[in-house]
Protein backbone atom coordinates (compact mmCIF):
# COMPACT_ATOMS: atom_id res chain seq x y z
CA UNK A 1 0.00 0.00 0.00
CA UNK A 2 1.51 3.37 -1.11
CA UNK A 3 0.92 5.83 2.09
CA UNK A 4 0.35 8.62 0.03
CA UNK A 5 -2.80 6.88 -1.13
CA UNK A 6 -3.81 5.60 2.04
CA UNK A 7 -3.35 9.18 3.51
CA UNK A 8 -5.46 10.78 0.76
CA UNK A 9 -8.47 8.24 0.97
CA UNK A 10 -8.73 8.37 5.13
CA UNK A 11 -8.40 12.61 5.04
CA UNK A 12 -10.20 13.59 1.38
CA UNK A 13 -12.36 10.23 1.23
CA UNK A 14 -11.76 10.60 -2.50
CA UNK A 15 -8.83 8.76 -4.07
CA UNK A 16 -9.18 7.98 -7.56
CA UNK A 17 -6.99 5.55 -9.22
CA UNK A 18 -5.66 4.77 -6.01
CA UNK A 19 -3.53 1.99 -5.20
CA UNK A 20 -4.39 0.99 -1.99
CA UNK A 21 -3.94 -3.19 -2.81
CA UNK A 22 -3.04 -5.24 0.42
CA UNK A 23 -4.52 -2.35 2.29
CA UNK A 24 -5.85 -3.03 6.30
CA UNK A 25 -8.71 -1.31 6.78
CA UNK A 26 -10.67 -3.58 8.68
CA UNK A 27 -13.52 -1.58 11.02
CA UNK A 28 -12.78 2.03 8.99
CA UNK A 29 -15.43 4.66 8.62
CA UNK A 30 -15.29 5.22 5.01
CA UNK A 31 -18.87 6.70 4.18
CA UNK A 32 -19.32 8.42 1.37
CA UNK A 33 -15.51 7.87 -0.36
CA UNK A 34 -14.85 7.65 -3.82
CA UNK A 35 -12.37 5.37 -5.33
CA UNK A 36 -13.47 4.79 -8.53
CA UNK A 37 -10.55 3.07 -10.99
CA UNK A 38 -8.29 1.84 -8.27
CA UNK A 39 -6.80 -1.13 -7.72
CA UNK A 40 -8.45 -2.34 -3.85
CA UNK A 41 -7.20 -6.41 -4.99
CA UNK A 42 -6.77 -7.88 -1.40
CA UNK A 43 -7.89 -4.94 0.62
CA UNK A 44 -9.20 -5.98 4.06
CA UNK A 45 -12.75 -4.15 4.76
CA UNK A 46 -13.67 -6.34 7.02
CA UNK A 47 -16.71 -5.04 9.27
CA UNK A 48 -15.89 -1.30 7.92
CA UNK A 49 -18.67 0.87 7.37
CA UNK A 50 -18.80 2.03 3.41
CA UNK A 51 -22.30 3.70 3.02
CA UNK A 52 -22.73 5.06 0.03
CA UNK A 53 -19.06 4.50 -1.55
CA UNK A 54 -18.24 4.44 -5.02
CA UNK A 55 -15.99 1.98 -6.61
CA UNK A 56 -17.20 1.99 -10.13
CA UNK A 57 -14.20 0.46 -12.42
CA UNK A 58 -11.85 -0.94 -10.27
CA UNK A 59 -9.79 -3.66 -9.59
CA UNK A 60 -11.20 -5.70 -6.28
CA UNK A 61 -10.18 -9.21 -6.97
CA UNK A 62 -9.85 -11.34 -3.20
CA UNK A 63 -10.80 -8.44 -1.35
CA UNK A 64 -12.56 -9.09 2.42
CA UNK A 65 -15.59 -7.34 2.93
CA UNK A 66 -16.92 -9.70 5.55
CA UNK A 67 -19.39 -8.10 7.55
CA UNK A 68 -18.87 -4.61 6.41
CA UNK A 69 -21.91 -2.27 5.49
CA UNK A 70 -21.72 -1.56 1.67
CA UNK A 71 -25.33 -0.34 1.52
CA UNK A 72 -26.69 1.75 -1.08
CA UNK A 73 -22.95 2.08 -2.58
CA UNK A 74 -22.30 2.23 -6.44
CA UNK A 75 -19.93 -0.72 -7.56
CA UNK A 76 -20.67 -0.90 -11.37
CA UNK A 77 -18.12 -2.85 -13.77
CA UNK A 78 -15.98 -3.59 -11.38
CA UNK A 79 -14.06 -6.85 -10.46
CA UNK A 80 -14.58 -8.48 -7.57
CA UNK A 81 -13.42 -11.98 -8.28
CA UNK A 82 -12.42 -14.13 -5.14
CA UNK A 83 -14.20 -11.41 -3.08
CA UNK A 84 -15.65 -12.25 0.65
CA UNK A 85 -18.99 -10.59 1.48
CA UNK A 86 -19.93 -13.35 4.06
CA UNK A 87 -22.89 -11.09 5.83
CA UNK A 88 -22.37 -8.27 4.27
CA UNK A 89 -24.77 -5.01 4.36
CA UNK A 90 -25.48 -4.65 0.38
CA UNK A 91 -28.77 -3.63 0.22
CA UNK A 92 -29.49 -0.86 -2.19
CA UNK A 93 -26.20 -1.28 -3.84
CA UNK A 94 -25.95 -1.43 -7.79
CA UNK A 95 -23.29 -3.82 -8.54
CA UNK A 96 -24.09 -3.06 -12.62
CA UNK A 97 -22.09 -5.20 -14.93
CA UNK A 98 -19.76 -6.32 -12.42
CA UNK A 99 -17.58 -9.51 -11.83
CA UNK A 100 -18.63 -11.75 -8.83
CA UNK A 101 -16.78 -14.70 -10.28
CA UNK A 102 -15.92 -17.02 -7.08
CA UNK A 103 -17.21 -14.38 -4.99
CA UNK A 104 -19.25 -15.63 -1.26
CA UNK A 105 -22.19 -13.90 -0.51
CA UNK A 106 -23.15 -16.07 2.32
CA UNK A 107 -25.21 -14.59 4.47
CA UNK A 108 -25.48 -11.26 2.41
CA UNK A 109 -28.16 -9.07 3.04
CA UNK A 110 -29.43 -7.98 -1.05
CA UNK A 111 -32.55 -6.18 -0.63
CA UNK A 112 -32.74 -3.60 -3.38
CA UNK A 113 -29.82 -4.71 -4.56
CA UNK A 114 -29.69 -3.83 -8.44
CA UNK A 115 -27.33 -6.35 -10.20
CA UNK A 116 -28.04 -5.79 -14.04
CA UNK A 117 -25.47 -7.69 -16.06
CA UNK A 118 -23.07 -9.34 -13.46
CA UNK A 119 -21.41 -12.31 -13.80
CA UNK A 120 -22.37 -15.02 -11.70
CA UNK A 121 -19.52 -18.57 -11.84
CA UNK A 122 -19.16 -20.36 -8.91
CA UNK A 123 -20.94 -17.41 -6.62
CA UNK A 124 -21.69 -18.65 -3.54
CA UNK A 125 -25.52 -16.57 -3.19
CA UNK A 126 -26.37 -15.28 0.68
CA UNK A 127 -28.53 -18.69 0.53
CA UNK A 128 -25.54 -20.90 0.27
CA UNK A 129 -26.66 -22.50 -3.31
CA UNK A 130 -23.81 -21.87 -5.70
CA UNK A 131 -24.77 -19.71 -9.04
CA UNK A 132 -23.03 -20.30 -12.09
CA UNK A 133 -25.28 -18.81 -14.54
CA UNK A 134 -22.72 -16.31 -16.12
CA UNK A 135 -20.01 -19.23 -16.56
CA UNK A 136 -18.40 -19.14 -19.94
CA UNK A 137 -20.34 -22.00 -22.02
CA UNK A 138 -17.50 -24.73 -22.42
CA UNK A 139 -17.18 -25.83 -26.22
CA UNK A 140 -17.07 -29.67 -27.25
CA UNK A 141 -13.57 -31.06 -28.26
CA UNK A 142 -13.36 -31.49 -31.91
CA UNK A 143 -13.34 -35.17 -32.20
CA UNK A 144 -11.10 -34.84 -35.62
Amino acid sequence: VEKIYLDRLINTRVCHHCNLSNADLQGTELNGSAMSEANLKEINLTSATLVGVWMTRSRVQNAIFEGADLSTSLLDNADFTGSNFKSANLNNAKFNFSDLTNVDLTGATLEGTVMRGVTFCNTTMPDGTIDNSGCPVKKPADKN
